[in-house]
């Protein structure tokens, strides 16, 4: 005789390793905000930032006109970069993002001359829209994106 609280065979076999795999991610996420807490730096008002991200998302919007260097590290996480509130800033800004199963979406200003460089698997994108160009010029670079991805990628856009 069946009660009503027995499940079928099948969910039993599945069940232990549904519930490990939610309590990996649970501790996952719990050591990416213990070593975020070590590791975060600056805000959006600072000219360096650099965001530790796992299981999460996280959005930037820095309104600091001497912005030189964001950092970026991801373990299947997200990013929203958004640049457009800043002028050109003399010598460019550098954004490194290293990436484990994780992206990042970057929106500058019509205009901007970008650069990157990409080690892993994964890709960069930019936009088709012309509104920014990608230039070879790595010194004359408006925004210079270094990347290591894996299972990642980054997306760049011009809103507008």
């Amino acid at each position: 005789m069946r009660t009503t609280r027995s499940l079928p065979p099948a969910v039993r076999k599945a069940l232990p390793w549904l519930l490990g795999w939610g309590a990996f991610q649970a501790v996952l996420a719990v050591t990416g905000r213990l070593v975020a807490r070590r590791k975060d730096e600056g805000d959006e008002g600072t000219a360096g930032i650099r965001r530790v991200v796992v299981v999460g998302g996280v959005q930037l919007k820095p309104t600091n006109p001497e912005l030189s260097r964001v950092r970026l590290d991801l373990v299947m996480g997200g990013a929203g970069l958004d640049l457009t509130a800043l002028p050109r800033v003399p010598g460019g800004i550098d954004v490194t993002v290293r990436a484990l199963m994780g992206g990042v979406g970057v929106e500058v200003p019509a205009g901007w001359r970008v650069w990157w460089t990409l080690r892993g698997v994964g890709g960069v994108g930019l936009s088709e829209g012309g509104r920014t160009t990608r230039t070879d010029d790595q010194p004359g670079a408006d925004l210079r994106i270094h990347a290591d991805v894996l299972f990642g990628g980054v997306g760049i856009d011009s809103p507008g």
